[in-house]
Order: C-alpha cells, then structure tokens, then sequence
C-alpha cells in the first residue's frame, strides 16, 4: 500500500529558480524528503496510538513495515515498496499485507486510518519545507 502526495507546479518552481540551477531542484527536495520521513513518524505514531489512533495494532509488524523511500533502489529490508522514484518524489507506504484493511477498514473492521492521516497532517509543512530550502537559496 502506497499513498502519493504531489506538489502541484514543482516543476514551475524549480523553473523560477533557474538561476540557481541545480541547487533549486535539490532545495525542493531536500523539503519534499523531510515531509516523507514526518509522515512515517506520524503515520507510526498513530499505529502506537498517539495522535488520535486507537492501540488495535498488537504485534508492531505494521508499524516496523512504515517507511519512507526518498530514492530510487532504497529497499527496506522484507519492506521494499518495490515503487519507481523519480528525482523529485519519495514514496511512503508498507508492503504488509492487511495494511489496506487497517487504513480504509471492511465491513468487519472500523478503519484507522494512519497513512492518510499523516499525509494530510504533513501537506501544510510540505510547502513550508519547500519554501524554507528555497529562501536558504536566496539568502
């Protein structure tokens, strides 16, 4: 299970900032890579049952499966998302298997959701991350 969360004009961005070539790409990066690993901690942090989640998780092999992959070829382990990275994206997600059932629930289980929640509560800081990289140009 995956989840994508894309900045819309990146590309735009980066395009302002010719002028500093490379060094703008990598700006945005470095905030995109930041907001990638805050949304694993949150996201294992409501499987433990901190920030509104409940404690139904009772082994921890969801939680240890979390993580963020900021480039292309960084398997985890038996977690490996197996996901194609472009230069400008990281991927978080798990490759267990009930991982879907526990974010979006059945008919049997309430969902949870920890991925989704994350994400959203990371999206603000997201562009706050970005911008705080890029003014590091500037200055």
């Amino acid at each position: 299970m995956k989840l994508e969360i894309k900045i819309e004009g990146g590309d735009q961005l980066v395009a302002d900032f010719k002028r500093y070539g490379k060094e703008a790409k990598k700006a945005v990066k470095r905030g995109v890579d930041r907001t990638a690993m805050a949304v694993e901690t949150d996201a294992k942090l409501r499987l433990e049952g901190g920030l509104g989640g409940d404690k139904r998780i009772k082994t921890g092999n969801l939680r240890a499966s979390v993580h963020a992959e900021l480039k292309q070829g960084e398997a985890h382990g038996q977690y490996g998302l197996g996901e194609k990275i472009d230069d400008m994206e990281a991927v978080i997600g798990t490759n267990v298997e009930y991982a879907e059932f526990i974010e979006s629930g059945t008919r049997y289980i309430a969902p949870m959701s920890y991925l989704e929640f994350a994400a959203i509560r990371q999206d603000v800081k997201l562009r706050e991350r970005v911008t705080e990289e890029l003014n590091k140009l500037v200055k």
